[in-house]
């Protein structure tokens, strides 16, 4: 894939990849309205990895080599982010998969018992 660049003032396609500047300052490639930031650079090569890989564990990621973009795993854990969260927003998101995992446990009964009997001695 060719990368374009958002302020080149064409017509951009939501699909195909293209440069951003973040609100900080940094340079960042959008691709299909999710957002990458600039991890590793190696000589020619970038590696980006999602921009919500610190706050969600994302594991999407991308490489260029010069103009050449490679998806190297292309699957979020997350739907697009479009506004920011409100602050405190994730801890009440994990308190509520937390609950909602041990409800679950608590549900499923074991298969295998929980205690067993000791071996009889003679």
């Amino acid at each position: 894939m060719q990368l374009a660049n958002a302020s080149s003032g064409g017509v951009v396609n939501s699909n195909s990849p293209f440069f951003i500047v973040s609100k900080y300052g940094t340079k960042q490639i959008m691709l299909k309205q999710h957002t990458f930031n600039r991890h590793i650079c190696r000589d020619d090569v970038t590696y980006w990895r999602c921009s919500q890989f610190a706050v969600l564990r994302c594991r999407a990621r991308l490489k260029t080599k010069l103009d050449t973009l490679t998806i190297l795993n292309s699957e979020h854990n997350h739907e697009v982010i479009t506004k920011a969260r409100k602050y405190g927003s994730l801890k009440r998101q994990r308190a509520e998969a937390e609950a909602a995992a041990r409800a679950e446990r608590r549900q499923d009964p074991l298969e295998t018992p929980a205690t067993s009997a000791p071996p009889a001695s003679t």
